[in-house]
């Protein structure tokens, strides 16, 4: 049975495409079902900070929190019907999401980029979570967790100490070793970063991804979107750690003022170039994603610029097409109205398609 999909891109585009062993392809004779009139469609939501290991944060005095294989199968398939066709996994204290992307189908779940552990030091995580490395050992352990991830390597760039607030977990120069040494393998890196100094040194570095990255400057700004480089800001999960800590705490008064700076270069990062994608970072399931884009309108982007991040922006940094293009994997997201002029529509999508099979 032959199936062909109207494609209204709420960016002004519209394709028409035929499902051909669960690629695009260009239209050919009749066929037997047609969907997506009327409709308007993306190439799926993306998640471009997920832990799907696990739906809690690790305990806050530490200890080996492994992930559990059957419930990220039911977190994969969750995100799915809520139109996430997309997931960038960064990383937990095992190799969970590796596992399940040999477990599953490829048509049951989102397309699965991931580290496999994250990297830190001594006193720089939560304790005996993450890989704790002499620092010098950067070279080799990136090199290791690139093999074994898919695509990411996980860098935790700071941590708070006591009495000291956040504080480096490496040097420029070993993330710009990182940074080396996982290209070798053909992998990206992300980095974990709260403190004030240590966003510039990843930029510097040339790291792929900064993840929450508060305290970026107008500079940095410049030189990530010169090469397209990626800011998950996970605007969600820092407001909601502010509650966490108190507002009043040192810590609080740090996330607060750093969300100012984030509120102020957002719009003009997304201008200048800069990959600007949504992602959860454990506030919900990957299927909350569609809240985390629109916390980002609050936070100073347009209703155009929130469908990018979390549609097609996700798409283009990883190298991916974001408009359907014919011999890309048959996959859509269709909403009833132009997500555009309403942002809510995000959160309820009327059709997925995964691999040309409706979902």
């Amino acid at each position: 049975m032959s199936t062909r999909v109207i494609l209204r891109s709420p960016f002004g585009e519209t394709v028409t495409r035929d499902i051909a062993d669960g690629y695009w392809a260009d239209p050919v004779g009749a066929a037997d079902s047609t969907l997506g009139e009327g409709y308007w469609a993306v190439p799926g939501l993306v998640d471009a900070h997920s832990h799907l290991a696990t739906r809690d944060l690790p305990a806050p005095n530490g200890g080996y929190q492994p992930g559990v294989l059957d419930g990220a199968v039911e977190r994969a398939r969750d995100a799915l019907s809520a139109g996430v066709t997309l997931l960038l996994d960064k990383g937990w204290c095992d190799k969970t999401v590796i596992d399940l992307m040999a477990a599953m189908p490829e048509a049951e779940r989102p397309e699965i980029e991931a580290a496999a552990q994250m990297i830190a030091v001594n006193e720089g995580y939560y304790p005996d979570f993450a890989l704790e490395i002499d620092a010098f050992e950067i070279g080799s352990v990136v090199a290791e967790q690139a093999v074994m991830g898919a695509g990411w390597v996980k860098l935790i760039g700071d941590w708070p100490r006591r009495g000291r607030g956040p504080v480096a977990n490496f040097t420029e120069d070993q993330l710009r070793r990182a940074v080396e040494i996982a290209g070798e393998s053909g992998s990206r890196v992300a980095i974990h970063t709260q403190a004030r100094e240590v966003p510039s040194m990843a930029v510097a570095a040339g790291v792929h991804s900064i993840e929450h990255g508060l305290f970026l400057t107008d500079s940095d700004v410049a030189t990530l979107a010169q090469r397209g480089g990626m800011w998950v800001p996970t605007v969600l999960r820092i407001e909601e750690t502010i509650v966490q800590l108190g507002a009043e705490s040192g810590g609080g008064r740090l996330l607060i003022e750093g969300l100012g700076n984030a509120r102020r270069l957002l719009p003009a990062a997304f201008e200048a170039g800069v990959r600007i994608l949504a992602g959860t970072d454990l506030v919900g399931t990957p299927a909350n994603v569609a809240s985390e884009a629109i916390k980002l309108g609050e936070y100073g982007l347009s209703n155009l610029q929130v469908v990018e991040a979390v549609t097609t922006a996700g798409f283009r940094a990883t190298d991916r097409s974001s408009d359907f293009a014919v011999g890309a994997p048959a996959d859509a997201v269709l909403f009833p109205e132009d997500p555009i002029s309403d942002l809510e529509v995000l959160r309820h999508p009327t059709v997925v398609i995964r691999k040309g099979t409706v979902v």
